[in-house]
């Protein structure tokens, strides 16, 4: 230009010119963006990935059939009507004195409210032409849904979207939750879970925090509607088990959360009060449709006004706490006083598993998985702890569990305190996963070969006793050397039959939940008339261990040399049979002898033997 030419006049841009540059700025940067195509392609890879995850975990199950419980629940099932006294009388379990008679035990019947849960498991059962293929689906789908909850409860909570899956991912394959995805008595926990998990998101979207914490700076109120359907969802678990009553306290959980995010804190009173009258009205429901309490004895429930119930509650939940994080087997009757019989291994780990759980809590209190998670964990399993410990108890605190997992993964890899993590931070988070996962695999598999066992063991019981000649409805079965596992033969052996009415009575249990194949017990039998028979036992002794266990705990007495007394259960107007303890000490029976009232061959009773070549052997 020249210098002496005037200088163009300066133009400045209008608004409008303004917008459309921007326009054009943004649309040429999206291109470079992940689009919602993408992001829905994601989402669909994720949980692409969690469905393979889960049917390889747990696939398995597909092939199982009615195990245990599930013979119990079938037929009520079957038989009940729609009605809430219907389902509600469906959620029983006639463990003592319905299922099969037990001389050294009381009559027990365990009675539950869920009548949401059995109407949802009746109406699968219906859909399947009730087949146990279409529950065992249902079980799988339920834990998918479950993974995917949890993951978006994560994002919801500012977790990073691989970190959340992968939590989700360890969730889907840990151990301890096994029985609780391949057993159909279980789809309660997964159904429970799913509706918790589901208020809670709702419960979120209410309170304000509707997306991810990282990409929201303020919380803004949602509608009545997110309000409604937490509520409605919490109404639905509490009807699926009884656990769920503890939602409230645990959602306090993310009060640190909302507030900082400047919530509404008068929604916080609005929920607390509608919980409680869900809660109440949930109480009266449930004592007027089961006439009381319905508190199952010990050793199902351990009473509180007992002197050891303060060591037992927190003697569980270091068991449970054990189980979730170290994987300690989680075994029922027997496995916490095995523990306790090594107090050192027991008291020790758990001292320094406390010390860690509570050093990520206080370092990441500011966190936003910081407080959920610990309430989460421990608030699920406050409501179980007086109950005989069962590896199903694990699942729903299995979510806290999960949640800690991520904070504590986050805050060891350096994901947590930076906007921008390092690439070795991002590694070693990646590796810690991989080992997890690795380990939690294997674990798996074996978890889920002892399930597949146990059931081989009761479907050979049933099957050999069905075999068994002339056996006809209202027959008794007495059973020598019973697997526990096969507590639900009756119940078995009438599905195989198609006979009715039969009375199944456990003369002895196999010192072994499995039986007695290699084990190196050696039984003997002797008839020493046309109604007296004698057993013994060599290597072992009848109830011992938790089986011993179990007895003291449920008749408050220890087995002692000696008449034990007639049986008190009558059939047919008469006692049966009469056992005396004729060896026996502080650690066991070895020999008894059971005296019929009349021959066995008279009242078309049927005995079986249960020895190291056969399940279920007629004894002629």
């Amino acid at each position: 230009m020249n210098p002496r030419e005037p200088a163009p006049p300066f133009r400045t841009r209008s608004a409008s010119e303004r917008d459309r540059a921007q326009a054009l700025a943004c649309a040429s940067r999206s291109d470079q963006l992940p689009g919602p195509s993408r992001s829905v392609g994601r989402r669909a890879a994720a949980l692409l990935a969690l469905a393979a995850v889960i049917f390889i975990a747990h696939g398995r199950s597909l092939s199982y059939g009615l195990f245990m419980d599930d013979h119990a629940h079938f037929r009520q099932l079957r038989e009940c009507d729609w009605s809430l006294a219907g389902l509600v009388d469906a959620c029983r379990l006639d463990l003592v004195g319905g299922v099969i008679d037990i001389w050294w035990l009381p009559a027990c019947t365990l009675r539950f409210f869920r009548p949401v849960a059995f109407a949802l498991m009746k109406l699968t059962y219906k859909l399947g032409g009730w087949s146990p293929l279409l529950m065992h689906v249902a079980n799988l789908g339920w834990h998918l849904l479950n993974c995917v909850l949890l993951m978006t409860l994560l994002s919801r909570l500012g977790t990073p979207r691989l970190l959340a899956w992968a939590a989700a991912m360890l969730f889907a394959i840990h151990p301890a939750h096994v029985g609780t995805v391949q057993w159909i008595a279980c789809q309660s926990e997964l159904m429970v879970t799913a509706l918790l998990l589901a208020a809670t998101l709702a419960y979120l979207r209410y309170r304000g925090i509707s997306e991810s914490a990282e990409r929201s700076a303020t919380a803004a109120p949602g509608s009545a509607v997110c309000g409604f359907l937490s509520a409605l969802a919490f109404a639905a678990a509490l009807g699926c088990r009884e656990n769920a009553i503890a939602l409230p306290a645990v959602l306090i959980g993310l009060e640190p959360l909302i507030r900082r995010r400047g919530g509404n804190s008068s929604r916080l009173a609005t929920s607390l009060v509608t919980a409680a009258l869900l809660i109440a009205a949930y109480a009266w429901l449930r004592t007027s449709t089961l006439g009381g309490g319905a508190l199952p004895p010990r050793p199902y429930v351990y009473p509180p006004a007992d002197p050891g119930f303060v060591r037992y509650i927190f003697d569980k939940a270091c068991y449970y706490l054990l189980g979730e994080f170290l994987l300690v087997p989680c075994v029922p009757i027997g496995g916490l006083p095995y523990l306790r019989d090594r107090a050192g291994l027991f008291y020790g780990a758990s001292g320094a598993l406390l010390l860690i759980l509570t050093i990520v809590l206080i370092r990441n209190r500011r966190q936003p998985t910081g407080w959920i998670g610990f309430s989460w964990l421990i608030g699920f399993m406050l409501p179980v702890l007086p109950a005989f410990e069962s590896p199903h108890h694990l699942y729903l605190p299995g979510v806290g569990w999960a949640i800690v997992m991520t904070t504590l993964l986050g805050d060891v890899a350096g994901l947590r305190h930076t906007p921008h993590p390092t690439r070795w931070g991002q590694r070693f988070a990646a590796a810690g996963v991989v080992l997890l996962a690795t380990g939690f695999s294997f674990a798996t598999y074996f978890s889920g070969l002892a399930l597949d066992i146990a059931q081989r063991v009761e479907d050979a019981v049933a099957d050999e006793a069905a075999d068994a000649r002339g056996l006809r409805s209202g027959d008794r079965l007495y059973f020598l050397n019973l697997p526990i596992i096969a507590h639900y033969v009756r119940y078995a052996v009438e599905e195989r039959t198609g006979l009715r009415d039969l009375h199944a009575t456990a003369l002895t249990w196999s010192p072994r939940v499995l039986g007695l194949r290699q084990t190196g017990i050696h039984t003997g039998l002797t008839r020493l008339s046309d109604r007296e028979i004698e057993v013994a036992i060599s290597g072992d002794a009848y109830l011992a261990g938790a089986f011993g266990l179990l007895v003291r705990q449920a008749t408050g007495r220890e087995i002692r040399v000696g008449p034990f007394g007639r049986f008190e259960r009558y059939s047919k107007g008469q006692p049966d049979f009469r056992v005396s303890i004729l060896d026996a000490d502080a650690t066991g029976v070895r020999r008894l002898r059971v005296d019929f009232t009349q021959p066995p061959a008279e009242t078309h009773a049927h005995l079986f033997w249960t020895s190291a070549s056969r399940w279920a052997y007629p004894i002629e």
